[in-house]
């Protein structure tokens, strides 16, 4: 698109408020990408503060904060501006927060209000999510009438709200044909493609395939390199680490949040996962901390009714605090059939641990029951299940694998992680794994080929390949250091390590110089060199 400043630059000249204003909202709802609505809400302290003050202002700052994905600075201006304005996206921050009712209220008489395309396309979808959280019967047509009206943009957008619908109805076919119309609307859009590959991890794991749900997280990484968008996966991340067992990692990822995600539910969600890591770790009191902070995002810890008090209640059955779990139940919505069925699950723990009689499922409860795939529900009320005749499963096992058998290589759960084999990182990691996961800091500085002259630039760069190896195996507690003795986790399983076959030995650590890897390729190409004097026929 031109670059929006200019017109910006020479209205302000001439003095035009109404006309800055509509060229404000206008560059919002226009714009092809997120990224380009930033420069100009960056130049907003160019715009004299009584014209921002106005309603026409207050219209102009709420598009440009939605476009731009500002969503602390949009909820901080529905606080400051009185309650009868910018009802569209009032209506938006009620879906957001799950708040149904007033969503649909205000998404109905914002449909009747709604003055052009744009802003009638994001009342469309308002008020069809709203109805779909009520289970309306209309809800689906309501997306679709949307669908058919509206620009590629905001119909990609419906697309998009529709399949996070569609999953939680338990409906993935439906949801994952959505999303992939979607790519094709929005396609311009890095902001929304990450956002649909997002999407696309969460259905992967409702449905079982961590391998897909692997893919579409690298696929949407390739595209989110930094920043905001590198923010909006730190949710899909911890899903799926939970699910992988790789609970120090979706605990480390949960914690990053707070400093990263702007939009309170989506932190919320996040944080939620975390407390399912800290539950699983046997850290009970940390775990109900952390979704206490998530409820406390939604302003529902004390009061009010939300569906993220099902994960507060087993957060405190989980440390075994009954009454606040009944409490915290009794407030509890569930507004899809994920959310129900995980509503009912923990009802029936609050009746399990009070010793009364087992709830007795309904039809519906009972098929979700028995197809039952979100392994840390499986991981963190394995009691109930039993009770309930539910078949659990040994959730995947988190393993590390190494090859040595040419360039130094590592891969998490089946994953490959990105090292560099050049590095002095891999070196560590080679000589830590065929060391039995341990080596004192002596022996370290002796083997590997580190930078630096002096002792004490040796030590400085076994440091940075301690932390540079911390980071790549994704926790703080993956390499510790601790009494001169570097020391690998063993929250995962190590496998042997690949190494090259007899008569291969120079392909031991491939491209490295370590002096421990050239003492150990020469040494087993000696081994492997047969005694020719035992071959010699002596008799003649």
């Amino acid at each position: 698109m031109a670059d929006p400043l200019i017109p910006l630059r020479q209205l302000l000249l001439r003095d035009d408020a109404e006309g800055t204003l509509s060229h404000l909202i206008q560059v919002s709802q226009h714009a092809r990408r997120a990224a380009d609505v930033l420069p100009v809400i960056a130049a907003l302290t160019e715009v004299p503060q009584e014209w921002i003050g106005s309603e026409l202002g207050g219209l102009a700052l709420a598009w440009l904060y939605f476009r731009g994905m500002q969503h602390r600075q949009l909820d901080d201006l529905l606080d400051a501006r009185p309650p009868g304005q910018l009802l569209p996206f009032r209506a938006h921050l009620h879906l957001i927060h799950r708040r149904s009712e007033m969503a649909l209220n205000l998404a109905r008489f914002s449909v009747l209000q709604a003055p052009d395309g744009p802003t009638r396309s994001l009342t469309l979808t308002q008020l069809a999510g709203a109805a779909a959280m009520l289970d309306h019967f209309h809800w689906k047509d309501l997306y679709q009438q949307q669908i058919a009206q509206a620009l590629p943009y905001y119909r990609g957008m419906g697309r998009l709200q529709f399949a996070f619908d569609l999953q939680h109805h338990q409906e993935v076919g439906e949801a994952t044909t959505e999303l992939t119309r979607a790519l094709g609307d929005l396609r311009h859009d890095p902001t929304s493609s990450t956002y649909i590959y997002r999407s696309l991890v969460s259905i992967a794991l409702d449905t079982n395939q961590p391998g897909a749900a692997l893919s579409a997280l690298r696929k949407a990484e390739a595209i989110a390199q930094d920043g905001l968008l590198a923010s909006e996966l730190l949710l899909p991340r911890t899903l799926l680490t939970l699910n992988l067992t790789q609970y120090p990692i979706t605990l480390k990822t949960a914690m990053s949040a707070r400093e990263h995600i702007s939009a309170p539910d989506r932190l919320a969600s996040t944080l939620v996962m975390g407390a399912k890591a800290l539950a699983l770790m046997d850290q009970t009191f940390e775990a109900v901390l952390m979704a206490q902070e998530a409820a406390a995002l939604h302003r529902v810890l004390d009061s009010g009714r939300h569906a993220i008090l099902n994960h507060l209640a087993l957060a405190y059955l989980h440390a075994g605090d009954l009454p606040r779990a009944q409490e915290a139940l009794s407030r509890a919505d569930s507004y899809s059939q994920h959310a129900g069925t995980l509503s009912w699950l923990t009802r029936a723990e609050c009746a399990r641990q009070a010793g009364g009689e087992p709830l007795p499922p309904g039809d519906g409860i009972r098929a979700q029951l028995a197809t039952l795939r979100w392994s840390w529900v499986r991981a963190y009320l394995p009691a109930l299940l039993e009770q309930y005749g539910v078949v659990t499963f040994a959730p995947p096992e988190w393993t590390v694998r190494v090859s040595l058998a040419g360039p130094v290589r590592v891969w998490m759960s089946g994953d490959e992680l990105p090292l560099r084999s050049t590095r002095p990182e891999a070196g560590l990691l080679a000589l830590l794994v065929t060391a039995g996961g341990q080596v004192s800091r002596e022996r370290a500085l002796d083997a590997l080929d580190l930078p630096g002259k002096t002792p004490t630039a040796r030590r400085k760069a076994l440091s940075a390949a301690v932390a540079a190896l911390r980071e790549l195996l994704g926790w703080p507690g993956a390499l510790t250091v601790d009494g001169g003795v570097l020391r690998l986790s063993d929250a995962p399983r190590w496998d042997e390590p690949s190494l090259p076959g007899r008569g291969r030995e120079d392909f031991f650590c491939e491209g490295r110089f370590d002096p421990w890897v050239l003492e150990w390729r020469e040494e087993r190409a000696l081994a492997g060199v047969p005694d020719w004097s035992l071959l010699i026929d002596h008799s003649h």
